[in-house]
């Protein structure tokens, strides 16, 4: 009777596939067993990877055995059968003869490289919906051995890294770093032979002292790196790592068969473009002539200007072919991204289309191949100048020396491994209004445990053998922290044969994880970037954050030989690492919920200015939130979509060229409208987290409010208030009574001024009313008398006037003139007269009235 348990993390440590198969005393007699070289005069142990995940498939590789499992059941179950938990399938390839050191999934998740110490063998895995069936048994597997003449148990050279390319054609670019220096390419299409080597150590020159010391590990090549930033030629170089700490590039290099992103060559176009103006201008000046670098610039130009010339050529015999299947003419009108980045449509003739166009496919990548190869992979015609090696790289500052092992042994410490990564800016300060570029940091594990964190501020540039570029000075790497992991223990022994492996984290860019013999780490590079980007350190920066994760207390006998990390719907966020005895430990991490854009893409993330604090003073009624707006942004019509495909109302037996466009219209609306709706939910959850906040803040409000009433309405705060109002009546009486007296007894003093202007006053009074003695003589009394005898005058002067113009109407005019004259000169008197007496009369009324 089978019992179950469930499918998790948690209870991965129990499966049946960590279980390592039952050892023979003796191989069979029909059978002999081939051992691999001695690797006692290597100067640094293997690197282990002996576990990997493809999306719900777990792969483990036990001694040269491969087994798979799924990690998805239907019953979300595993059966218990014959004390066995869960069930895995042993891929039996014909080529896989040698112990595994690590495997590698390709971007694809279809072909796995198996890597031994000499030996190197391609497998074609199952499906993953045929993997889900696996139940207990083997299952045959194509595999597909790399260059088996030079890769073989005899020979001299070990491999000591591995990797596939993500911009390789279907993911079959295959990568493989020898000790000797050796890079080399293989197409798995062509696995025979590789498609182009790359040398990161020189040969000894013959001019060297037949005596002369060499440090060895200065010739033994540990590991290699892809340039992890977009900004220039960074995600064409490659980084070599040797075993004494230095650090070699070579660059541009590219796959044979690339698919290259059509907008990082529209940027790398422009980038170029703008960049040879600049420096031709800049050597137009005499004294600006030698430092302006036109040689490399223009190599630099010519080589972009190839990759272009390719895609238009791939561009103008796709469109022949269309015009010579359509019979000369055609009705769908594609739609070409040119140089500039800008969507037109193609009317014009196919020559002018590729004139004018990238041609990219329907996508978003161009199939290039490197400038100095043809497409096959042999020379290409003309002269190809061969890549400049630069370095060793300059470290400033140094690292510290600082290791698990004696003073006198820390310089048999080897740089195992190397790292390098794109941190995004961290824009969730300040409500996300900074905007800063991301860092590449590049990481170094070496063997006692020292793990250097350094900054790549300038990216090396791409550079060729010439005599018209002079020579560059060295890369630059900065150095800020190097840190120690603790190890149980310091046995020189044990330290010298651990090999730490780095890995990145798959959720966030500023976390890696180090797995060595004695465990495995998490190391945290926010603090440093943040401290870069930020205005407030004062030239120190912040130290990474390191966190035990994983520890193996059973060195040598059980050290760590596989990780890695996962974040997906099913199983969470976390990792799980494998020691060499079967042993596996799973952590789960936390998602850093305070970060409200963890989970957003890039352009997401720039596209929108997300406001997450809410200040004390802010409310939400001053920003009125538009649900409708929102909502009519991402609701968009899907109707019209069906209709753009060619007979889309009838059964669809033939699909050609235009079937195939408008689904890639169709796609890429889907896209966008998923896009928008990304937006709009992020929009939505930042207002419920204002909101929220705003929640919280009156619920402080409220209680605070509530807390000062309680306060007041205590017994003692009531009494203290009604002493205080009885005390202010008190107080408030004493002060009337006091403004009383003090009314009552105010004398206000005269001075001099005011008893002279009392003196003047009663001087004007008694000439206006005069004295009881003279009682005729006043002012009074003589306008009075004026008035009087004025009025006795007016009724003779009329009558006089009137018989004057009587008389004056029998007179000439002669005579009329002197009479009006004197006339006027009497009116003018009598306008005085009657003048004077109305100011009397005003001045007697006046002085009644007072």
């Amino acid at each position: 009777m089978s019992h179950t348990i469930p499918l998790s993390f948690a209870t991965l440590k129990s499966h049946s596939i960590f279980i390592p198969p039952i050892s023979t005393s003796s191989p069979p007699e029909d059978e002999w067993e081939l051992l691999d070289r001695s690797s006692a005069d290597e100067p640094m142990s293997q690197k282990h990877n002996r576990m990997v995940m493809r999306d719900k498939d777990l792969i483990v590789a036990v001694d040269s055995e491969v087994r798979m499992t799924s990690l998805h059941a239907s019953d979300g179950s595993w059966k218990i059968e014959d004390g066995l938990v869960g069930s895995y399938r042993t891929l039996k390839p014909s080529h896989l003869t040698f112990a595994i050191h690590h495997i590698v999934v390709n971007p694809t998740g279809r072909l796995l490289a198996v890597v031994g110490h000499h030996q190197i063998v391609v497998l074609v895995l199952p499906k993953p919906t045929y993997s889900g069936k696996l139940e207990d048994g083997q299952v045959e597997v194509e595999s597909i051995p790399i260059d088996d003449f030079l890769f073989s148990r005899s020979s001299d050279d070990a491999i000591t890294q591995v990797q596939w390319h993500h911009w390789g054609e279907n993911g079959n670019s295959l990568w493989v770093l020898t000790a000797s220096g050796k890079l080399r390419e293989y197409d798995v299409l062509q696995p025979h032979d590789c498609v182009q080597t790359f040398d990161f150590i020189p040969e000894r020159s013959r001019s060297v002292p037949k005596f002369t010391a060499v440090d060895p590990l200065s010739r033994y090549a540990s590991s290699f790196a892809f340039g992890a930033s977009m900004i220039g030629f960074s995600p064409l170089m490659v980084y070599c790592l040797l075993a004494s700490g230095d650090i070699h590039v070579l660059g541009p290099i590219l796959p044979l068969r690339t698919e290259m992103p059509a907008q990082y060559l529209r940027e790398l176009k422009t980038f170029m473009d703008i960049r040879l103006a600049t420096v031709q201008n800049q050597a137009r000046d005499v004294f600006g002539a030698g430092t302006s670098g036109l040689g490399k610039t223009v190599l630099q130009a010519e080589w972009v200007d190839h990759l272009v010339k390719q895609v238009r050529q791939t561009e103008e015999i796709q469109s022949k072919k269309q015009v010579e299947e359509g019979g000369g003419t055609t009705q769908h009108t594609p739609m070409g991204v040119s140089i500039s980045g800008k969507l037109t449509k193609s009317y014009s003739s196919s020559v002018e289309v590729g004139s004018s166009s990238l041609g990219l496919p329907r996508n978003g990548f161009v199939r290039i191949h490197p400038p100095h190869l043809t497409e096959s992979g042999g020379p290409a015609p003309g002269a190809h100048r061969a890549l400049l090696r630069q370095g060793p790289v300059v470290f400033s500052p140094g690292p510290q020396d600082v290791g698990n092992v004696d003073e006198d042994l820390d310089e048999e410490q080897m740089a195992t491994d190397l790292l390098i990564m794109q941190v995004d800016a961290d824009n969730t300060e300040a409500g996300g209004s900074k905007k800063t570029e991301g860092q590449t940091v590049i990481a170094i594990a070496w063997s006692g445990g020292r793990v250097d964190i350094g900054l790549e501020l300038d990216a090396p540039e791409a550079r060729w053998v010439s005599s018209r570029d002079p020579t560059p000075p060295p890369p630059m790497i900065h150095i800020t922290d190097s840190i120690l992991l603790s190890f149980p223990n310091s046995d020189p022994f044990i330290i010298s044969s651990n090999a730490p492996v780095l890995a990145r984290d798959p959720l966030y860019s500023d976390v890696f994880y180090v797995s060595h013999a004695f465990g495995v780490d998490a190391i945290n590079v926010r603090p440093v970037v943040n401290g870069l980007d930020g205005d407030s350190n004062e030239g120190e920066l912040p130290p990474p954050e390191v966190l035990r994760l994983v520890e193996s207390n059973g060195v040598p006998n059980t050290p760590i030989v596989g990780l890695f990390s996962f974040c997906n719907i099913t199983f969470g966020y976390g990792i799980v690492a494998l020691a060499s005895t079967g042993q596996v430990a799973y952590v789960e991490l936390d998602i850093r919920f305070g970060d409200p854009l963890a989970l957003l893409s890039g352009t997401t993330r720039a596209a929108n200015g997300f406001e997450t604090e809410l200040k004390d003073t802010q409310s939400l009624l001053d920003n009125v939130f538009d649900a409708d707006s929102l909502v009519s942004s991402v609701k968009t019509g899907s109707k019209a979509l069906s209709r753009q495909i060619p007979d889309y109302s009838m059964p669809l037996t033939v699909i050609n060229s235009d079937h195939l466009s408008a689904l890639q219209d169709i796609s890429s609306h889907v896209h966008a409208q998923a896009q928008r709706i990304r937006a709009a939910s992020q929009t939505v959850e930042n207002r419920l987290d204002l909101q929220v906040q705003e929640l919280q803040l009156h619920a402080r409000l409220l209680a605070q409010c509530r807390q000062d009433v309680s306060d007041l309405q205590k017994s003692e705060t009531l009494d203290r208030i009604e002493s205080l109002i009885r005390r202010q009546e008190g107080i408030q009486k004493r002060v009337e009574k006091m403004l009383a007296i003090l009314a009552s007894e105010y004398k206000p003093l005269v001075g001099y001024g005011e008893r002279r202007w009392f003196k003047e006053l009663e001087e004007m009074e008694m000439k206006l009313n005069g004295d009881s003695e003279k009682a005729e003589e006043t002012l009074t009394d003589q306008a009075q008398s004026l008035q009087n005898q004025l009025a006795l005058l007016l009724p003779a002067v009329s009558k006089a006037h009137q018989k004057e113009s009587a008389a004056a109407a029998t007179l000439a005019p002669k005579q009329i003139k002197p009479l009006k004259a004197a006339l006027g000169a009497r009116s003018e008197e009598l306008k005085r007269l009657l003048n004077k007496i109305e100011a009397l009369d005003i001045s007697l009324d006046t002085a009644s009235v007072e």
